[in-house]
């Protein structure tokens, strides 16, 4: 129940991509962009809250050539079609429907560098669509390529501000940076403590190590697009709350949620609509949750992490009222499966993953139970759904 070999999922591409291409293994860059896992700080970080993040060993795999030429030309394995178009001239619909990732990366690279060259290239995500930010990781898989091919030379933030732009202008999702930052940022063995207002990043070692606890992700079955889900109308909402709690405090013009003390909250809460009320009690309550996650890792606590993890998912169904039947149901598995700490389900919950925590010991005999018992639950998407044990690992890099 383990994910492929990284490795042998390289060598696999390489010499695809290298027959194709006909040109020498050696001659191809390769780059891995992996999944990210959130386990506290869910649907605050477009909201200046501080987020925990952590990339594991699970990727966008891309083989690639830089063109002598403009062109863009792509292919997936996980997708029909292919992806053509020159750098001079960006279509408005690049063909195949995932063709609009490389636009997106190219479009948001081009507003502040020249692109001479093009790349030609073949991907291969291991989890496309499943929840685990696989947009950003295919997004920041094309950047780097790009970025390689016309021998520029970028920081780790201009790479999370060029993905975040990337999303919000040209893909019409307005998340924040825990993705971006996460993916770019993250090493294996290490917690990724996140502030969204001043982009610093900390990295907490792991106290516990592998022997002690394995990551376990759960796959409903139901892929997820989260421009036309509700995730964009929950962001306006917690922006709403922002503006309307600065006004009643008599500190106007606060634009996201950071910018709102607590005090405010408490004061001037229930004078909101409701659902305007319960977004903002989300993000207050969440952003307490980080703080007592990072303590709880410090110390190695893994068993008060996880409880936070499940109270977090609680507050993301009940107050910012995010999460399909499906994903609810297999969360509920996953935590109520004996060995495993906690759970949430990641992103909005509209499809995608339930990331949790299991004592080693037990991980396996877990990850099967949970299986069985939601595929029983859903036979609709028995052959969708999966369980697989995954663990910590480094950020985006050159293979």
């Amino acid at each position: 129940m383990e994910f492929p070999d990284l490795e042998q999922q390289k060598k696999t591409l390489v010499d695809t991509f290298s027959c194709e291409q006909v040109t020498a293994a050696r001659e191809v860059s390769v780059i891995a962009s992996p999944y990210r896992i959130c386990p506290l700080g869910a649907h605050i970080d477009h909201q200046g809250g501080a987020v925990l993040g952590m990339t594991i060993n699970a990727c966008t795999l891309m083989a690639f050539l830089r063109t002598d030429d403009d062109q863009i030309r792509l292919r997936s394995r996980n997708y029909p079609g292919k992806v053509n178009f020159s750098l001079a001239d960006i279509p408005e619909s690049p063909g195949s429907f995932w063709g609009v990732y490389p636009r997106a990366a190219a479009l948001a690279l081009q507003e502040s560098h020249q692109l001479k060259h093009g790349i030609s290239g073949l991907l291969d995500g291991m989890l496309p669509g499943c929840g685990l930010s696989s947009s950003a990781s295919v997004l920041l898989a094309y950047l780097h390529a790009l970025a390689r091919a016309n021998d520029l030379n970028l920081s780790n933030w201009d790479f999370v501000n060029l993905t975040r732009r990337a999303e919000n202008k040209y893909i019409g999702l307005n998340n924040g940076i825990l993705d971006q930052t996460s993916i770019v940022f993250s090493e294996r063995g290490h917690l990724l403590y996140i502030d969204t207002v001043d982009k610093t990043v900390a990295k907490l070692q792991d106290q516990r190590t592998e022997s002690d606890y394995r990551i376990i992700v759960a796959y409903s079955g139901y892929s997820r697009e989260l421009t036309t889900s509700g995730y964009n109308s929950r962001v306006d909402e917690c922006r709403l709350a922002a503006a309307e709690l600065s006004r009643l405090a008599g500190r106007p013009g606060a634009e996201v949620l950071s910018g709102v003390d607590r005090s405010s909250f408490d004061r001037f809460g229930q004078q909101l609509q409701t659902h305007i009320n319960k977004r903002a009690a989300h993000f207050f309550t969440e952003s307490q949750r980080v703080k007592d996650g990072v303590t709880a890792w410090n110390s190695g606590d893994i068993e008060t992490f996880g409880k936070l993890m499940n109270k977090s998912c609680k507050s993301s169904i009940e107050q910012y009222e995010c999460g399909v039947p499906a994903v609810c149901n297999l969360q509920q598995i996953v935590s109520g499966t004996e060995g495993v700490y906690g759970s949430r389900f990641m992103g909005g919950g509209f499809g995608g993953c339930v990331v949790g925590l299991a004592r080693s010991s037990r991980a396996t005999v877990a990850a099967e139970e949970i299986e069985a018992t939601y595929k029983k639950l859903h036979p609709e998407v028995a052959d969708q759904a999966f369980v697989r044990l995954s663990r910590s690992d480094d950020g985006v890099r050159f293979l």
